[in-house]
């Protein structure tokens, strides 16, 4: 049986088992989508050497023009594919459909070609109406106020919705993000600038309410990075924000009842003493030593900090020493697992004014150890901004979008990955939405563990974040990927999400990755 939207739902299946943890009773839908185009364990590296990263630029034409920003994926048109939103500076905006692997701009006839410098975008169901609506942020001066665009009739219009709801800021915007931080089952919103106080809007039923004040969470300072998750392990999700110009960073832990409290000096991560030509730029979560928690990545003017989850709700750096720990004033970073061997790597995008083609590193993840293994075409024309990873083609391998807004030699190009066929199949994509169908599950934890005795390789514990922002100023909607290690079997896939002032958690056992070649796993959570 399929929906309106090609979700395949079953009638019944075997490997189905849940969980809940709260009120109420868990209703789960497993379902496999096409897509045409917690404790340590073991920590064992990979046995065989990985590959060289490979890569090669698709439509070079198309993705050929300077002054890229944003950069955010999302399937607005409701076709099973994602599609690329991309922000510019001199030049109108994008929306770049994905036709079955080939992509085509379609922003001026649907309504998203604005001409004003874009700095920030998010995608997200607002209005929970079942289609992605698209949040833009803007350069100071550029517009009268930030825009929100409802996606109408299907993605075939947007339309401006930001007035009227009360969320057109002006400023220097940085990153909006879409999250559920009260847990009632809509999506808010929050705002980031650099010349404002950060803005935080409650959804009461689509329309928007401003609680920046009442929540504590108007950070003052100079804000460009931010990335919502639950750090504490209590459900609901918390916020790091990176700030610039030497101002210290902040953490705000949700308190669960409306309001925040930054807590990054007692956790020893406000970084204070920063001239001011240092700060924190871009941050990026993931669980880069397979640890089961989660960790994060500060891109920084000034020395990279990777902020290792002691599973506590406290966090230490553990860049000194390595090779993350650069000084190489940098803007922008994404966790990806290029090479399917099960380990997250690391894309890290540099700015430099005076440098053109600056170069950016992609650092392959060796058993939670690092090396530089950058490809050359990456190091000829890298990322000043976004970069963000997504396997748009559902080969299961992860391709990589990069913004340069260099005048006149960048370009904002589109990486193909030509991993092996064989090694491609070697992953999972995971998505979670509420039990309609929609995709207001931001912030959601999934765990991938592997089943002892369903799994023939070393044991296998790896978690993702449903995007709450990154790479720059940008959060898409879609699956998270799991690389795999060598070895075969089945997994249990566990979720912990917040709803209904609870902290949700539901696990699936038994998935055969095989199941699920070209397709996305779809898990679909909500409370009855």
């Amino acid at each position: 049986m399929t929906d309106s939207h090609g979700r395949f739902f079953p009638h019944a299946d075997p490997f189905m088992t849940s969980t809940s943890r709260g009120c109420g009773t868990l209703l789960l839908i497993v379902t496999s989508l096409l897509s045409l185009g917690c404790g340590a364990e073991s920590r064992d590296a990979p046995a065989a050497v990985d590959p060289a990263p490979s890569f090669s630029a698709l439509q070079p034409e198309l993705f050929a023009d300077f002054g890229g920003q944003p950069n955010a994926w999302a399937d607005f048109d409701g076709d099973g594919d994602l599609d690329l939103f991309v922000g510019f500076r001199g030049r109108p905006n994008r929306l770049y459909r994905n036709d079955r692997g080939t992509f085509v701009d379609v922003a001026a006839e649907v309504g998203l070609a604005d001409p004003e410098e874009t700095r920030a975008a998010a995608w997200g169901d607002y209005d929970l109406d079942g289609d992605l609506d698209l949040y833009v942020g803007f350069a100071a001066g550029e517009s009268p106020g930030n825009r929100l665009y409802r996606n109408d009739d299907g993605g075939q219009r947007f339309v401006d919705v930001a007035g009227a709801l009360g969320v057109d800021r002006p400023g220097t915007s940085r990153q909006p993000v879409f999250i559920d931080y009260d847990g009632d089952g809509d999506l808010d919103l929050f705002v980031a600038f650099r010349d404002l106080p950060n803005a935080l809007f409650r959804n009461d039923g689509g329309s928007f309410t401003d609680v920046t004040e009442r929540s504590g969470i108007g950070d003052e300072r100079r804000t460009v990075g931010v990335v919502w998750f639950d750090m504490d392990g209590d459900g609901d999700l918390d916020v790091f924000v990176a700030n610039q110009n030497g101002d210290d960073d902040g953490f705000y832990r949700n308190l669960g009842d409306g309001r925040f409290e930054d807590v990054a000096p007692a956790l020893g991560m406000a970084q204070p003493g920063r001239t001011e030509v240092q700060g924190s730029v871009g941050v990026a979560v993931s669980d880069y030593d397979n640890d089961g928690d989660l960790d994060l990545f500060v891109a920084s003017y000034g020395p990279d900090v990777l902020w290792q989850n002691q599973g506590d709700g406290t966090f230490r750096d553990v860049a000194p020493g390595t090779p993350l720990a650069g000084d190489h004033h940098s803007v922008a970073a994404a966790w990806g697992d290029y090479d399917n061997d099960g380990w997250v790597d690391l894309y890290v995008g540099t700015f430099v004014a005076t440098e053109p083609e600056a170069a950016d590193h992609l650092f392959r993840n060796v058993g939670g150890r690092f090396e530089e293994v950058t490809p050359a075409a990456f190091l000829a024309k890298g990322a000043s901004h976004g970069v963000v990873w997504t396997d748009f083609d559902s080969d299961g391998d992860l391709d990589l979008s990069l913004m340069n807004n260099h005048d006149p030699e960048g370009t904002h190009p589109l990486y193909l990955n030509t991993l092996d066929p064989a090694r491609s199949v070697r992953s999972l994509n995971v998505a979670v939405t509420d039990s309609n169908g929609r995709w207001n599950r931001a912030g959601a934890t999934i765990t991938l563990r592997s089943v002892p005795e369903l799994w023939s390789g070393p044991a296998f514990v790896s978690s993702r974040l449903m995007d709450t922002g990154g790479g720059y100023s940008s959060q898409g909607v879609g699956p998270v990927h799991f690389g795999l290690p060598e070895g075969s079997g089945r997994l249990s896939v566990s979720v912990t999400w917040y709803e209904g002032g609870e902290r949700r958690s539901t696990t699936v056992s038994g998935v055969d990755p095989d199941r699920f070649r070209g397709r996305w796993f779809v898990l679909s959570l909500g409370v009855g």
